[in-house]
């Protein structure tokens, strides 16, 4: 069994952890800032060995993998850590500070020859994976238009526990970062790179004046073959959950049917000149249904109430299936793949645009 060490106790604890062993990997360590904290939250998992320092974890040998899922600012230092260890790396989104951070890192996991990929797990969510499925079978002829829509009502309460990236600008933080990253890789995956962007980004969260990160974005784009598209959400919206991926293409369209809370069973329709019809969900693509985290002690913030519902372990197992037939040598089962730091340089290049572009209220070219 392959050995696997994971930097950072939240996400890293409630969902790496969890999809690490469903995909047949062995948990050996986790890393934290705090050596005594990180094992006590390790200690109800039963991961063997906690630390604050990821090179006395490495120096274990059957440790050939590393997660990392700290906060953005702190995703440099890890992964470069692990890849000049030797080891092959998945590092969660937003990737890095900047493009130039991503960048380096890509370069160097590219000259270590390391397996490396990006946290983007729902790449492997069941219905965004049938829609491309659909979209790049040619069913809507060639894709013109894409609109996702995303508006939730969270954070109402001003006292309610957040973690310190996602409120501060200066920590790489923002739902633009956070939710938006996801997106932009799905339009990658879709269509193509995302050639250039016009982006507004807003603070709606009331009662929280330490907020400088942004929680409601709005972001047109132009990408692959003369697609474009709008992408919306909103981290504090008052009333109802709104939610749809759309989109039309020269012979028809193609959707994603959410329903009416978050978690709900989604379905792919499409429309074309025979009418309109729900497809049927391979069998390969069905993900399990979310069993949520079980140690309620050491959920703390709104963000670790997400992340500890189980909607993004599954997804999550299929991202770490891939990662251990590649580190075997064996091609991965379905035709999906997970995106490599390749990906990520581009995303986080469309990210940086997206806020240049807010700051300047133009365009900006990619």
């Amino acid at each position: 069994m392959i050995g696997a060490a994971i930097v950072g106790t939240g996400f890293g604890l409630f969902t790496h952890s969890r999809a690490l062993r469903e995909a047949g990997f062995e948990v050996r360590a986790i890393v934290g800032r705090d050596a005594k904290r990180t094992a006590e939250r390790a200690a109800p998992l039963g991961i063997p060995r906690a630390s604050d320092s990821l090179a006395e974890v490495l120096e274990d040998p059957a440790i050939r993998l590393v997660t990392v899922a700290t906060p953005p600012h702190a995703h440099f230092a890890p992964v470069m850590e692990a890849i000049a260890a030797g080891r092959h790396v998945v590092c969660e989104k937003p990737f890095a500070r900047d493009a130039a951070e991503a960048r380096a890192m890509r370069d160097a996991g590219h000259a270590a020859g390391v397996h490396h990929m990006l946290g983007a797990e729902f790449r492997f969510d069941s219905a965004q994976a049938l829609l491309r499925r659909v979209i790049r079978s040619g069913a809507i002829g060639e894709p013109r238009h894409f609109l996702r829509i995303y508006h939730q009502h969270g954070n109402a309460d001003p006292n309610q526990k957040l973690a310190d990236w996602w409120e501060d600008a200066e920590l790489g933080g923002g739902f633009l970062g956070a939710f938006g990253s996801h997106m932009f890789d799905q339009i990658d995956h879709l269509f193509g790179p995302i050639g250039r962007v016009s982006a507004q980004l807003q603070t709606l969260a009331p009662g929280r004046p330490q907020r400088t990160a942004d929680d409601c974005y709005s972001v047109q784009f132009e990408a692959g073959e003369g697609v474009q598209g709008t992408i919306l959400a909103a981290q504090v919206a008052p009333g109802p959950l709104v939610m749809a991926t759309k989109v039309a293409g020269t012979a028809g369209g193609a959707w994603i049917q959410s329903g009416a809370a978050y978690g709900a069973p989604e379905e792919v329709w499409l429309a074309d000149a025979q009418g309109s019809r729900r497809i049927e969900m391979p069998p390969e693509l069905v993900n399990p249904p979310p069993i949520p985290f079980p140690y309620t002690e050491l959920i703390q913030t709104e963000q670790d109430r997400w992340h500890t519902m189980g909607f993004d372990v599954a997804p999550y197992a299929r991202l770490f299936v891939e990662m251990r037939a590649r580190i075997e040598g064996c091609e991965p089962a379905i035709p999906e793949r997970a995106a490599t730091f390749d990906d990520a340089v581009r995303g986080q290049e469309v990210l940086d645009a997206a806020r240049q572009s807010a700051r300047e209220a133009r365009w900006i070219e990619l």
